[in-house]
């Protein structure tokens, strides 16, 4: 039996296996069928069902992208994220939290310490711009 190169296929395209992800077209515009995942045998569109084979060859030839999804906490769940002064701090998300869904609106949720101490200069320009629109 042959070697399974689909979790090596999934890391070169940039997402890891059960990541949801779009697929691309070269003018830009997302496949319908998203959100994409791989799994360790093939790729599932949003119905379960198995991708095209010929569109997994797009993605290999370039020919199509993939966009990672941002990723979204759950509810009742740990998540992490930045505060104003760069350091990182953690929460359970509540959906019908309206700092939690704040957070989340501005890009500012992470599932791990690690991604959101990676996200700290991304999200120190975005406060920054966010206080150029506050009177003094």
């Amino acid at each position: 039996m042959g070697k399974n190169y689909m979790p090596e296929i999934a890391r070169m395209l940039g997402v890891e296996i059960g990541e949801e992800f779009d697929i691309l077209y070269k003018d830009g515009t997302a496949m319908e069928d998203g959100p994409l995942k791989f799994t360790n045998e093939t790729i599932l569109d949003c119905d379960g069902d198995d991708l095209q084979c010929w569109r997994l060859c797009c993605l290999l030839t370039g020919d199509y992208t993939i966009q990672r999804r941002q990723w979204r906490p759950k509810e009742g769940r740990l998540f992490w994220f930045v505060l104003s002064d760069g350091s990182t701090n953690w929460g359970i998300f509540r959906k019908n939290n309206a700092n939690d869904l704040a957070l989340l609106n501005m890009g500012n949720c992470s599932p791990s310490e690690e991604a959101a101490k990676a996200a700290v200069p991304e999200m120190l320009a975005k406060f920054e711009e966010i206080k150029k629109g506050v009177r003094e």
